[in-house]
């Protein structure tokens, strides 16, 4: 589903951020890309998503090169990727209920009425907060605001989700909610793609796990502590 080959990325003045870096993912994945804050795991999703674009290398979704996409085909792309990011208070309409900040991508695409109603009804269900759909953004908890986040990211019913540090504002009860929500959407039949740095979740979440580390994307392998018992 997705290809990286020979990719580099790098800013002014500085060392490549990605360095001739090539990977894929099949479509359906669920995996973790780890590494330190700073490695490169959001320039990973800003590709992806057309935002930013690579000096050499290319980048295939679906088959397609995306590189050579108009941009009225990357808009089209963009909305096929549903996208959450850690610092949601910037995103979201604090002064607006929480079926406003769902709606909004919805009512920007023309969509109203009926239709709208029974697709804000199943995602508002999907993220538990259908009976509290009234509440003012302003009220919430950072977790709520991110099943909020999540909830909007998912109106277009996208194909792949990425989600970066989706959990890095969070206590522990809420990050697990958020994660086994995102475990339900890959259930559901999207390709996931959670960045983090948490290495306590990816135990807990087994998952295929991609590291950026030294320029590169290497796939490791984090041993739990049961297996480290087993194997003494």
């Amino acid at each position: 589903m997705i290809e990286f080959t020979d990719l580099t990325k790098s800013y002014a003045g500085r060392l490549p951020v990605l360095d001739s870096v090539t990977m894929k993912i099949d479509q359906g994945e669920f995996f973790f890309l780890s590494g330190v804050s700073g490695a490169g795991k959001t320039t990973v999703f800003r590709l992806l998503l057309m935002l930013e674009l690579p000096e050499q290398g290319n980048i295939r979704f679906n088959g397609a090169d995306i590189l050579r996409y108009s941009p009225a085909q990357r808009a089209r792309h963009r909305r096929g990727i549903g996208t959450v990011f850690q610092d949601q208070d910037n995103r979201l309409l604090a002064n607006e209920s929480i079926e406003e900040n769902v709606a909004l991508p919805l009512r920007i695409a023309g969509l109203s009425g009926r239709k709208m109603r029974q697709r804000m009804g199943t995602l508002l269900e999907q993220v538990g907060l259908a009976e509290r759909r009234k509440e003012l953004v302003s009220g919430l908890s950072g977790g709520e605001k991110q099943l909020v986040s999540i909830a909007r990211a998912l109106v277009f019913g996208p194909r792949v989700f990425f989600a970066d540090e989706p959990t890095g504002n969070l206590d522990r009860s809420m990050a697990f909610k958020v994660m086994e929500l995102l475990r339900r959407i890959h259930d559901s039949g999207s390709t996931v793609i959670v960045a983090t740095h948490d290495l306590s979740l990816i135990r807990s979440f087994r998952s295929r796990t991609l590291l950026i580390k030294d320029r590169k994307i290497q796939e490791v392998r984090l041993i739990n502590r049961a297996e480290t018992a087993a194997a003494r």
